[in-house]
């Protein structure tokens, strides 16, 4: 089976953020702030909100309507898994958009890492998802869950929204990167987790590759 480095899958998340995919690009959608693009190898790539305060402006809010109760709408979605509304949301439209495209790999990084992991899941594609937040609020595993990897910074406050306590989790597998000196909330760029990727000691225990 083929692998995506999971180096390679940082790099596209970057040049996404930086307008730099090029003639690499088959297709791409823009529709209501989501953004993805299939290239021409076949990887979807859905870049998010890089910027952490961009992600809390964006994320407690869909459709111009704050979220109510404690900021996390949940919604049951066709399979009755329950999501976060507004990442449910987002994922609908990444998923209409990749379904009939049938992508080889998928990567996602913050807001698209959550749409990443409820598309990857969905279409059981192998999916690699940086800077993740918790997606989904059933317990039960769904049917495709082993296809998705998130990779999360401890310092990154993205990646521990919504609380644990409020029952929510990550779909797939989950592997920790931990800075020498952690930084709350100041390392949610991509950038960010490319830096720690280089570390011999992170390539030791984290999937250099995936599917691993």
């Amino acid at each position: 089976m083929a692998k995506l480095p999971v180096m390679s899958a940082a790099e596209l998340i970057r040049d996404a953020y930086a307008n730099d995919l090029g003639d690499r690009v088959h297709t791409a959608i823009d529709i209501r702030g989501v953004q993805a693009f299939y290239l021409k190898d076949g990887t979807l790539v859905i870049p998010g909100t890089n910027e952490l305060s961009d992600w809390f402006d964006f994320n407690l809010q869909f459709g111009g309507r704050p979220m109510d109760g404690h900021g996390f709408e949940v919604v049951p979605g066709d399979s009755g898994t329950l999501w976060h509304g507004g990442f449910l949301e987002h994922a609908q439209i990444v998923y209409t958009f990749a379904k009939g495209l049938r992508p080889k790999f998928i990567v996602g990084h913050s807001l698209g890492a959550a749409s990443a992991q409820i598309v990857g899941a969905s279409l059981s594609t192998p999916t690699i998802a940086f800077a993740s937040p918790k997606t989904c609020k059933s317990r039960g595993r769904m049917a495709g869950e082993g296809w998705v990897v998130n990779i999360c910074r401890i310092d990154d406050t993205v990646c521990h929204a919504p609380p644990a306590f409020l029952g929510f989790r990550n779909v797939g597998s989950l592997y920790w990167l931990t800075p020498d000196e952690a930084n709350p909330g100041e390392d949610h760029k991509i950038g960010n987790y490319m830096e720690l990727l280089k570390l011999k000691r992170v390539q030791e225990r984290v999937p250099t590759a995936w599917p691993a």
